[in-house]
């Protein structure tokens, strides 16, 4: 397990920094990797530091990528960021990086890397990295402090996950300080066109629940066909199904074509009810209350909304 110093000495061992995200860009992903690159370039700035990854995050408006080859990988340090697993990273380059380590919230899954700083009772990414900062004499200006703020808001659900804490809080105050437009990061990051308040319906019409407790929707690749969008985007609805009351454990369903036929990827939420243990039996994993799966079969995706389901049933019992 790092430190945050031995971070900061490897930070300033290279003279290459390589920053890593995983699949399907989340606003923690981005916000922790465009806030740790902008961070060491405005401290170091004769170090050379790339944002690497092909997918982008359909929410907020983030810079665009970087590209680096091979050389520039082998001889950088690689920096991993709101990763728990080696395959879910964006570009598997990052392997062949001459040393690697990861900076992660999720419970801890899979032992990759060189080092790592891991902690589990953080809300995101970017919480970890307001810490990580701050504990340093370094300057933290407003432009890395707003991509952090993006990436901790987002991913505590404007402050309401189970995991937000009196920590959280104070990084958000200690960004805040740092002559945020918090009005404006709302709208940016909350605001929505009318085609998406239109799905955001189509997907509560979508909507079914399972015995009162347990609500899922299914986008196939006729809706998507129909509504010109994309799996991605349709599981960003997730939170559609979130404001229910009677609703503990909800689920979003998005088909993808691939070349041995149509899967589905997913999100899953609950309020309460551990869900990445069976997530994680089903492609996936995540946090406690908030996971994903890919790559399901229609079978496979009715078979694991039985599992949830008897995972309701035996609670109330």
């Amino acid at each position: 397990m790092l430190a945050f110093e031995d971070i900061l000495k490897l930070i300033e061992q290279y003279e290459v920094i390589t920053i890593f995200r995983h699949i399907h860009p989340d606003c923690d992903a981005l916000g922790s990797q465009f806030g740790l690159k902008q961070w060491i370039s405005e401290n170091y700035p004769d170090k050379k530091v790339y944002a690497l990854g092909e997918e982008k995050c359909t929410q907020g408006r983030w810079p665009e990528s970087d590209t680096a080859d091979i050389g520039i990988i082998n001889r950088s340090l690689a920096v991993v960021v709101d990763t728990a697993n080696a395959a879910r990273v964006d570009d598997q380059r990052f392997l062949q990086a001459d040393k690697v380590i990861r900076i992660d919230h999720h419970p801890f899954s899979d032992e990759f890397g060189d080092g790592w700083y891991v902690n589990d009772h953080a809300a995101a990414v970017c919480e970890i990295l307001t810490g990580f900062f701050s504990s340093t004499d370094k300057k933290l200006s407003s432009k890395t402090a707003e991509y952090l703020y993006k990436g901790l808001l987002t991913d505590t659900l404007s402050f309401r996950t189970s995991n937000t804490t009196a920590d959280t809080l104070r990084a958000a105050a200690r960004l805040a300080e740092l002559d945020l437009s918090i009005p404006e990061i709302n709208r940016e990051l909350f605001d929505h066109s009318l085609k998406y308040f239109r799905f955001g319906s189509f997907v509560r019409s979508k909507t079914e629940i399972i015995n009162k407790h347990l609500a899922s929707a299914t986008i196939t690749l006729e809706d998507l066909e129909e509504w010109q969008t994309t799996s991605t985007f349709a599981k960003n609805f997730i939170d559609e199904l979130g404001h229910v009351r009677d609703f503990e454990i909800w689920a979003i369903f998005a088909a993808r074509q691939t070349d041995h036929g149509t899967v589905y990827d997913g999100s899953i939420r609950s309020k309460t009810i551990p869900i990445n243990g069976i997530a994680a039996r089903f492609n996936g994993g995540g946090h406690k209350n908030a996971s994903g799966v890919k790559d399901l079969t229609d079978a496979q995706r009715l078979e694991l909304l039985e599992v949830l389901s008897q995972e309701l049933s035996s609670l109330e019992e």
